[in-house]
């Protein structure tokens, strides 16, 4: 990435808001952070239940090696599953290579490199790790994931239904059918996107008759703001795709939950999934513009926004809020305000990463970094420490500042060691 001038002088003025979203940094520094998720799906070929496994990882994210015509970066993913109660374990390894033909590539963010891999599996409460290693610079990077396989195991079920995954991008075939998706892990959409889409798959052991199914949207007070219902014919091998496609105009809060709910004969199954949006523009309700001026506790005056959560009206409050981001536009001949959303993007992350229990994890001290600064260069992770408490270390080597967080209480409370107040104000 190269350092805008323009913006950098912005974040001078705004004391480091988004530092990291536009500091040069180079993809050799840091681990090669990834997003994964494990869904549960079915394979009519094989005629199973599978554990499909998603991971994605950013170009800017991966070490890239110049060779005669292109760059390449090699990644080895190591699979690590243990059902939960069980001391039975197994694991798969992957390796895979990204080529690109420029050197502003292999910098982007933009270039999103998503691939997965199936594992038959039975039910069950599964734990699960995975490492991605980055084989250019052998750094290694682990996540852990927690997931459930239901399959046919309920009261004699014949009816499974995959897990939901939202999309953006697809292909489509010559009749315009969806045959490619590639799937939104986050589950996060930008507010300005027009609609939200939705894939699952259904398979019965009894492929005669219509399924029934019938889909709910509820906000986050529980009142359902969309709902339908629609019969679909059964394929004669029993599989069948299915693909939602929800308007966003039916949206005006932040946070939803999708609940489908698939009938053949007396028998059902029922997936959920929650889904929310990030605010590109001004928030639809005077409840999301609320808590999106609360939000701005880490780059605006306390005493304004105090005074317009307490005493302002409605019009005032988004007057407010549309002035503060205004004054901070890094480009006002746009209709975008690039720095309002990746701020509120970095919030999104922090709430669906750094949240324990009810404490929204953009509030966490993790997540106050986070937003502040960004994805750091490096993170060292312990989280086992036989005579001591576990602890993330958080390196950023462009802004000269490391941060140390311990968990405490051994639930995943990472809070800042005070040893380090003094670094986030440097």
């Amino acid at each position: 990435m190269r350092t805008n001038n323009r913006i950098m002088s912005l974040i001078l003025a705004i004391a480091f808001l988004l530092t990291g979203f536009i500091q040069a940094q180079s993809a050799a520094v840091g681990l090669p952070v990834f997003d994964a998720k494990v869904v549960e799906t079915y394979s009519r070929e094989a005629d199973t239940t599978l554990a499909r496994i998603y991971i994605q990882i950013v170009n800017d994210n991966l070490t890239f090696v110049k060779t005669e015509e292109v760059f390449k970066a090699n990644i080895q993913v190591e699979l690590f599953f243990s059902l939960k109660d069980s001391e039975t374990v197994f694991n798969r390894t992957l390796k895979h290579e990204f080529t690109v033909d420029n050197f502003d590539l292999t910098n982007s963010r933009n270039v999103i490199n998503t691939f997965h891999t199936d594992l038959p599996m039975s039910a069950g409460i599964y734990n699960s790790q995975i490492t991605v290693l980055d084989e250019n610079n052998s750094e290694q990077f682990s996540r852990k994931l927690s997931f459930e396989i239901q399959g046919f195991s309920e009261s004699g079920n014949l009816l499974s239904v995959s897990d939901l995954l939202f999309f953006e991008e697809y292909n489509t075939d010559a009749d315009g059918s969806i045959n490619q998706i590639n799937p939104k892990l986050s589950n996060s959409f930008s507010s300005d996107d027009q609609y939200v889409h939705v894939y699952f798959n259904t398979f019965t052991r009894i492929p005669q008759g219509e399924l029934k199914i019938g889909y709910k949207v509820v906000d986050n007070t529980g009142e359902a703001v969309l709902q339908n219902t629609y019969a679909s014919k059964i394929d004669q091998d029993g599989y069948s795709e299915h693909f939602l496609k929800l308007n966003r105009f039916n949206f005006s809060r932040n946070q939803y939950n999708l609940e489908v709910i698939v009938t053949n004969g007396e028998q059902s199954v029922m997936k959920t999934a929650p889904f929310e949006f990030f605010w590109k523009f001004l928030p639809n309700t005077e409840q999301d513009l609320d808590m999106a001026i609360r939000q701005l506790r880490y780059i605006g005056r306390e005493d304004s926004i105090k005074h317009y959560l307490k005493k302002g009206s409605y019009e005032a409050k988004k007057a407010f809020f549309q002035r503060f981001w205004a004054s901070k536009d890094p480009n006002p001949d746009t209709e975008a305000n690039e720095l309002m959303e990746e701020y509120y993007r970095r919030i999104q992350f922090s709430n669906a990463r750094f949240a324990n229990g009810s404490l929204g994890g953009w509030i966490s001290d993790r997540g106050r970094i986070f937003i502040k600064f960004g994805e750091p260069d490096d993170v060292e992770r312990h989280p086992f420490e036989p005579n001591g408490n576990p602890y993330e270390i958080w390196r950023y080597y462009s802004l000269q500042k490391n941060f140390l967080f311990i968990d405490r209480t051994g639930f995943g409370d990472y809070d800042l060691h005070p040893s380090y107040y003094y670094v986030e104000y440097e």
